[in-house]
């Protein structure tokens, strides 16, 4: 049982979201505050490495699709309650913002990676239009036909390169998710002899579908509510970029050769994984794109980081990110890369300005 009820940790954080904004004032804060609260339980529950036993998987989808349908209102609690004031804070409005940044990123990404990879109709409809909420509508379009082809590579916009920090990173990868969606899109239209900016066209919906939502915040709660809205969803896909730093920080792999165990880092700790439906389970989601989230394969014994919480807080504090990451990335190649992937790994290094730790002599890194 606890293997269906452990996803709905995503349902409450919503929930904990629309409380506060329905309470108004310092209560705005209540669904940024989630974060450090997961970020303590996910010390507290240390690792996990089981399998997830789901017998039925339409029960165990439930939270994937109410997620969706809670998103719109958390964004229209937000909208009435800066119609009806806030209170005279200031800050009230600040941690309504952050608290939709924070919630249409996560679980707002997890559970729209879950759905875009399904093959249903009902799904993808249900990924395409949670995806709206941090302002991209098309990420389908990159991460399936980009990201899971040449990730690890020079080609994949969402792996983050040795040396790059994640504030750049953020630009880059939003900047090429972006430009995959428009040029695929406007082959596609092109095939039917229509513009990228026909009224069929996805970018075009996905435009619309963004503003439709801000405008609806409009009319609840004012322009202000719309403009903050608006923001927030353009913040989340920032935050969006962020956690794809993360998962393939620093990996390298030659272009055309198939998936392996080492391509890219699983965070195997009890929240990470509940709170990221499994994408944090992120190896053999690349295994395989078509298994449901709960039939992945954690694999202990591949290359792992610690909790996404934590690289999240390291990641911000570029330093300490660089510190951590160059002693997980040196193992990664001595232990895990083959002769290809180290003379790519030490030219990735050199890149960086990083210590040449497969060369000779070996340059030592700081305890």
């Amino acid at each position: 049982m606890m293997d269906y009820l452990r996803y709905y940790i995503c349902t409450l954080m919503v929930l904990a979201g629309i409380v506060g904004f329905m309470l108004g004032s310092h209560w705005m804060w209540a669904g940024v505050a989630t974060f450090p609260v997961l970020l303590v339980l996910d010390l507290l529950f240390g690792k996990d490495h089981a399998r997830r036993s789901i017998t039925l998987p339409h029960l165990a989808d439930v939270p994937l699709y109410l997620h969706v349908i809670l998103m719109f209102v958390l964004y229209g609690s937000f909208a009435w309650r800066l119609g009806s004031g806030v209170g005279t804070e200031t800050l009230a409005v600040v941690g309504g913002f952050l608290s939709l940044v924070w919630l249409s990123a996560v679980p707002g990404v997890p559970v729209v990676h879950e759905l875009m990879h399904r093959h249903g109709v009902v799904p993808r409809f249900f990924a395409k239009i949670g995806s709206a909420f941090f302002a991209d509508m098309n990420r389908d379009v990159s991460h399936l036909i980009t990201h899971h082809i040449h990730f690890d590579t020079p080609r994949d916009s969402d792996t983050a390169f040795r040396g790059e920090n994640v504030f750049s990173f953020m630009w880059r990868a939003t900047k090429g998710s972006y430009l995959d969606a428009w040029e695929t899109e406007k082959r596609r239209m092109s095939v039917k002899g229509k513009s990228v900016w026909s009224p069929q066209s996805l970018v075009v919906w996905g435009i619309v579908s963004m503003l439709s939502i801000a405008a609806g915040c409009g009319i609840i709660g004012g322009v202000a509510a719309g403009l903050i809205a608006l923001l927030a969803m353009v913040g989340a896909k920032f935050a969006l970029e962020a956690l794809n730093f993360l998962q393939h920080y620093g990996l390298v792999r030659q272009e055309g050769v198939a998936m392996e165990k080492h391509h890219t880092w699983n965070h195997l700790s009890a929240v990470s994984r509940a709170v990221g439906y499994e994408i944090t389970t992120h190896i053999d989601h690349h295994k395989n794109g078509d298994l449901r989230f709960d039939e992945l394969v954690p694999y202990p014994e591949a290359p792992q980081m610690p909790s996404i919480f934590i690289c999240a807080f390291m990641a911000v504090i570029p330093p300490f990110w660089t510190r951590y990451s160059q002693k997980r990335l040196r193992d990664w190649d001595q232990t895990f890369a083959n002769s290809a992937e180290r003379k790519l790994a030490r030219e990735a290094n050199r890149r960086a300005g990083w210590p040449d730790w497969l060369g000779e002599p070996t340059e030592a890194i700081p305890a």
